[in-house]
């Protein structure tokens, strides 16, 4: 019945494809449409080394890496099977290694649920993020953050390193090394995060305000600060959520005279989330009645995303799943290792520890 299809809609429908588990399910269909299309292929091969160039005249060279967040989900008629959200990174050789879905750190061992082969043909497979980090040395700093555009018309990438914002045109042909330097006319130095959203990459502050920059590398302020979350104790992630921008500020309940790790292993941390309002120029406070309907926020160390409830059984929706760096930290340094996965389960919580469910400032679970 494929041998059927009009070869201009199989080419059409090929260009749509952009992941490897897309090619993969379209060639095994059948042998007509496996000849149709090649294999896929990375247009870039990490990892990347990157040299970011001061304006002081000082060079320091990182290491860009690539990892994908995966759903193996269950199939649809089987509701008693539990899902996995998996996070892999492929290295220059192809040897894969499995990390925390949510950061950097290396799974080390495996819940004794997790099967021990996946038969792909019980499991729906999707791919729901691409991560990229850099680490310097081997070492990894979350404060560090990366966004792709793989756009052929703007092929760059921003990374936010010790505050600053740097930027680099991405050359798909050559994989040896990146450029990167500071955004000329750029002050600020206190940024948290970026994303790539609508075409265009977005920035966000300490103290909230949002940036957009275009491919002439234009800086525009897109956002005022936000007074109230302000502080060097409020942490700022951008994410993408059906189709909106969202703004997602982090703090701690209560400021006592703990240390900063301390405080940050044991008191309730408290979310405020915010919608990029473009017309108005300004963040706008989610309204705990509208909330985020069905979706899940899950706000890592190195990335955040946004998932559908309804697509992980067991799972609250307008909740937000996070990772405490400090608390896996902690942990690893003391010999535990972390089972690293969303584990969603009909009326049961993630069985990670580090992966925690939130409660907004207001009366209603985010």
């Amino acid at each position: 019945m494929a041998s059927r299809i009009p070869g201009e809609l199989i080419e059409s429908i090929g260009k749509c494809l952009n992941t490897r588990t897309d090619v993969s399910r379209f060639r095994a269909v059948c042998k007509s449409l496996r000849s149709s299309i090649p294999r896929f292929e990375k247009q870039l091969q990490f990892p990347i080394k990157v040299l970011i160039r001061d304006t002081n005249g000082s060079n320091t060279t990182f290491t860009l890496t690539e990892s994908i967040v995966f759903h193996l989900a269950p199939p649809r008629d089987d509701p008693h099977k539990r899902g996995w959200l998996v996070k892999v990174e492929e290295g220059k050789y192809g040897e894969t290694r499995m990390l925390h879905p949510l950061s950097q750190f290396v799974v080390g061992r495996l819940p004794h649920s997790f099967p021990k082969v996946f038969n792909l043909l019980e499991f729906r497979v999707f791919e729901y993020a691409r991560v990229y980090s850099i680490h310097d040395g081997g070492w990894w700093d979350r404060n560090n953050k990366v966004a792709l555009s793989m756009n052929l018309g703007f092929p760059a990438v921003m990374i936010i390193v010790d505050g600053v914002l740097y930027h680099g045109k991405l050359d798909v042909d050559v994989n040896n090394c990146i450029e990167i330097s500071q955004l000329d006319h750029d002050q600020h130095y206190d940024y948290e995060d970026v994303i790539f959203y609508e075409g265009k990459f977005y920035a966000v502050c300490q103290d909230g305000q949002a940036v957009v920059v275009d491919s002439c590398l234009n800086v525009k302020v897109v956002a005022p600060p936000i007074l109230a979350c302000s502080g060097g104790d409020h942490k700022k992630s951008l994410v993408e959520s059906s189709g909106e921008l969202l703004l997602v500020d982090r703090y701690p309940s209560t400021m006592g005279e703990d240390s900063y790790l301390d405080k940050w292993l044991d008191i309730e941390l408290k979310f405020k989330v915010f919608k990029l309002n473009k017309a108005e120029n300004q963040w706008i406070e989610v309204d705990e009645r509208d909330a985020l309907s069905d979706r899940i926020l899950l706000v890592g160390d190195d990335s955040c995303f946004s998932v559908s409830a309804r697509d992980f059984p067991g799972c609250k929706g307008n909740s937000i799943y996070f990772s405490n760096f400090f608390y896996m930290q902690n942990n690893m340094e003391g010999g535990f290792l972390d089972p690293s996965m969303l584990d969603c389960e009909a009326s049961q919580s993630p069985t990670s520890p580090s992966l925690i469910d939130a409660k907004l400032d207001a009366d209603y679970e985010l």
